[in-house]
């Protein structure tokens, strides 16, 4: 597969994150449930669906093969559901936009260590001045985002 599609992939996934998120606020809402107890729904319905697109890909679910595997490996999901709650706490409080701009950001500053330390077996990747370069503006792309929207909110 060509790179490029790997990007248009990684885009579709990255349109996901706003839609759930906008999703799950109104979820909270409607159903009065809490921040953490949305984020439990939340995870029934991808655990549904990951079976299903599991059952239709691969044509069956096979247990992994516990031996090989150490204890932290079994923590992304844990991960994950602080991924989550932490968008959902922050979002109502700073729009969307600015929620997932800082996540990126914090995303991408994590990448970074990990590419540039082939930390948990990663492919080790260099870190030069233009990813720092491009790691400044984005920080500063969200410092003038949280300002435009301080701005606009004051009296």
């Amino acid at each position: 597969m060509n790179n490029i599609n790997y990007v248009f992939i990684c885009l579709l996934g990255g349109l996901i994150v706003p839609l759930q998120l906008a999703m799950i606020n109104a979820f909270r809402h409607a159903s009065g449930a809490t921040q953490i107890q949305s984020t439990f729904f939340l995870y029934v319905g991808g655990t549904v669906a990951s079976l299903i697109l599991a059952l239709c890909v691969d044509g069956s679910i096979k247990p992994p093969l516990y031996q090989q595997t150490s204890w932290w490996m079994w923590l992304s999901g844990l991960l994950g559901s602080f991924y989550i709650l932490c968008i959902f706490l922050a979002a109502p409080h700073i729009g969307a936009t600015n929620t997932l701009l800082w996540v990126f950001l914090g995303q991408m500053i994590f990448a970074t260590i990990i590419d540039s330390s082939g930390v948990l077996g990663m492919q080790i990747k260099k870190i030069d001045g233009l990813k720092l370069i491009g790691l400044g503006l984005i920080f500063i792309g969200g410092l003038i985002m949280i300002y435009s929207e301080y701005k606009h909110s004051t009296p």
